[in-house]
This record gives structure tokens, sequence and C-alpha cells, in this order.
């Protein structure tokens, strides 16, 4: 029941505000900070940076995870590769049966090409695979993998007038679970002159692993057609799912081909 109320109060929050897509054509668009990352690829030659405050918690206590910053960096190799690399800062707390565990640092490095496949003018605008390739033996000692984790994102994304809405599925692979997938599907629009909203639910279940199903909604602002600014809030809509998580953020961009 109290998940229930909680995903009541999310959807009346989001129906006022609908969900994320780029204000203006030519204006920057991010992979934050949302589950589902942009489906759409850089320009060749554009840089981006973005960096943001993610907090997420369980309602009784036993769980605080703070990442400051999670950071995304992002260059536009070509017309249809873009090349980002990954890592967070995380300070997390957890009360278990053994006592509290406390552990900060850097999260292991991540390279994440990201590949256009499909480019149309029709309902179906893009289709992207993004992979992802997280580094062993780097990060924290705490936080390492003894591996070469890897995994991939099929992207795709609908336009209908106004509204954007992107999807995501797909498999990780690391050091000690069975292959897990992943689902997220995020709705947008714009409104006003610089502001963009979204809603969006995301989950991961497979075997030898807890399924999560959560949800969030945010709120997007362009500064200027280079920098956004973001705030979002979500809720765990299982067990398994953290109960509530926030996020702040920042992104700026440039071109080194005029």
């Amino acid at each position: 029941m109290k998940k229930n109320l909680k995903l009541k109060s999310l959807l009346v929050f989001s129906a006022s505000l609908l969900t994320y897509a780029a204000v203006a054509q030519n204006s920057i668009f991010t992979d934050r900070p949302n589950v589902t990352d942009a489906v759409a690829l850089l320009p060749t030659g554009t840089f981006q940076v973005e960096l943001g405050y993610f907090r997420e918690s369980s309602n009784d206590g036993d769980l605080v995870n703070r990442t400051s910053p999670n950071i995304n960096i992002k260059y536009g190799l070509t017309e249809w590769i873009e090349l980002r690399v990954l890592t967070n800062y995380l300070n997390s707390n957890a009360d278990t049966p053994a006592g509290e565990i406390e552990a900060s640092g850097l999260t292991p490095i991540a390279i994440s090409p990201k590949v256009r496949l499909l480019e149309t003018e029709s309902w179906l605008t893009n289709v992207t695979l993004s992979t992802n390739f997280i580094l062993p033996s780097t990060g924290a000692e705490e936080f390492q993998n003894d591996h070469l984790n890897v995994g991939y994102r099929l992207l795709l994304e609908n336009n209908f007038g106004s509204l954007n809405w992107s999807h995501g599925i797909g498999t990780d692979w690391d050091d000690d679970t069975d292959a897990s997938w992943s689902y997220s599907s995020a709705l947008g629009t714009s409104f006003a002159q610089n502001w963009g909203t979204f809603i969006e639910i995301y989950g991961t279940f497979g075997n030898g692993i807890l399924t999560t199903h959560g949800a969030n909604a945010g709120i997007l602002y362009l500064l200027t057609t280079d920098i956004q600014l973001d705030a979002s809030f979500g809720i765990g809509l299982n067990d398994n799912t953290p109960d509530f998580f926030a996020s702040f953020g920042f992104a700026w961009r440039t071109s080194f081909i005029q």
C-alpha cells in the first residue's frame, strides 16, 4: 500500500509536468537525469561534460548512497559513433547484520561507445546501441571489479509532435551474478521557452539477482543552448528498490568544429 501511494503521488506530480525533450533542435541534450540514455548522438567534434549529485536511501535508514559528482564525459567522434567515459565519487553507508559498512571513493571507470543504427523521419526516429565496458582494477579498492564487466542498451526513440518517448533494454554481465536484464521507458516534452520535463519507469530482472522496479520524474532548464540544469526525484516500486532518490545536475557542451 505504501508503494502504491508513492506511485500515485509521483503520477500526480508528473501529470503537471510530463517529460524531457530538447527545447530547440540545436539545444544541448543529455543522458541526465533519467535512467534512459539520450538516443541521439552528439554531432561530430562536439565535447560535452555532464556532472551531478545523486542520493538514494531506504525508509528504514539501512541504506544511503551518495554520488558527488557523477561524471559523464562525451565526444562526438563521427556521425555514427559517440565516445563516453563515466565514473562516480561514491559514498555508501549500509547497516547489515554484521554491522555498519561504509565505503567511499571513485567507482570503476566505464568506457561507453554509443553507435547509431538507424535514423529516420518516421515515428521511430532513432535506434542506437549503447555499449558499456567497466574496466577491472580501476577506482577505489572497495568498488573494483576483478574482470572486465560488459553490457549494452538498445535505445529507441519515438516522436509524436511535441512528445518524445524513448526506451532502453539491455543486458549486463558482471563478476558475481548471472546476466541481468534492464529496461527503462521515458516520456518527455518541453514547455514555456527553456523548460522540459519527464516521467519514467525502469527496472532490472534476471536469474540470480534481485528484481527491482522504480519510477522517477524531473525537470530541466536550458540556461543557454549549451548549458543545462536539471533536478529529479524517484521512488521504489518494490521492496528490493531504494525507497527514494533525488538528483541535481549540470551539463555543458562546446564544439571543436566551427
